[in-house]
């Protein structure tokens, strides 16, 4: 992982662990229960970007929806897979490494 990832998470007060047995980077983010759906702000994806790829600073960070219309049978959310745009994943070289979210609120892990 790149350290303009981990300066952002700093920056955003958030944490990664690292899977070194699957290669596999977990990011722990805040989620909140939206309608059926859950809710979390992505630390990587921003409402602005420059013509250079660069986000703006004032620039806000966008929320990603996670579940298509609630829980499934076995109580899941379904597949957690990032939702991030493509020009986050390039400028923040995310598709360099293998990542997911896990979604924490409510005493729950999803």
């Amino acid at each position: 992982m790149n350290e303009k990832i981990k300066e952002q998470l700093l920056k955003q007060n958030l944490t990664y662990k690292y899977d070194a047995s699957n290669n596999l980077y977990t990011f722990p983010v805040p989620v909140a229960k939206w309608n059926s759906q859950l809710v979390f702000v992505c630390p990587f994806c921003y409402n602005k970007f420059k013509k250079n790829g660069q986000p703006f600073a004032n620039g806000v960070l966008q929320s990603h929806f996670h579940g298509d219309s609630g829980k499934d049978n076995d109580g899941n959310y379904g597949t957690r897979e990032p939702h991030c745009d493509e020009i986050s994943k390039v400028y923040w070289g995310l598709d360099d490494i293998n990542y997911e979210f896990k979604l924490i609120g409510n005493n729950m892990i999803y």
